[in-house]
């Protein structure tokens, strides 16, 4: 495979994966489990609007990182940041009495896992392996 091949399908599953951290969240969200949640207060609700703001944005600042500027790796680690994210916030939630699954809410699950684990260990892996093809595509340029 040519090296221009192997930085389109890179930058395709990069986008696809921009795409889902930066808008499934924003559409998933505004419902009455999450930002119009009657048990939420109103300051809470901005910081939920804020969080979902700021992925749509990281991830429009990502894509053009990626098309336009051509810097993949960052547009990759920018992904990554993501993902640690929600797994940070997934592994300490018990410090802050947080759950993945809100107590009016609906689990779902793909493949056994709840979805949310599912979505994000895709990902990490998606962004994972990108980060790895792009370091190996950069040192067969310096040798």
């Amino acid at each position: 495979m040519q090296k221009t091949q192997a930085i389109l399908i890179i930058k395709v599953a990069v986008t696809l994966g921009t795409l889902v951290y930066g808008i499934v969240p924003a559409i998933a969200d505004l419902n009455e489990t999450h930002l119009y949640n009657p048990d939420w207060s109103p300051h809470a609700r901005v910081h939920g609007a804020w969080v979902l703001f700021f992925g749509l944005l990281m991830s429009f600042l990502a894509l053009f990182l990626l098309w336009v500027r051509n810097e993949l790796a960052l547009s990759i680690i920018i992904g990554l940041c993501f993902v640690a994210g929600f797994w940070l916030a997934f592994l300490t939630s018990s410090l802050y009495g947080g759950a993945l699954v809100d107590a009016n809410g609906v689990e779902t699950r793909i493949l056994g896992l709840e979805s949310n684990v599912f979505v994000f260990s895709v990902l990490g892996i998606l962004f994972g392996a990108s980060l790895y093809f792009v370091h190996r595509l950069s040192e067969e340029d310096g040798a």
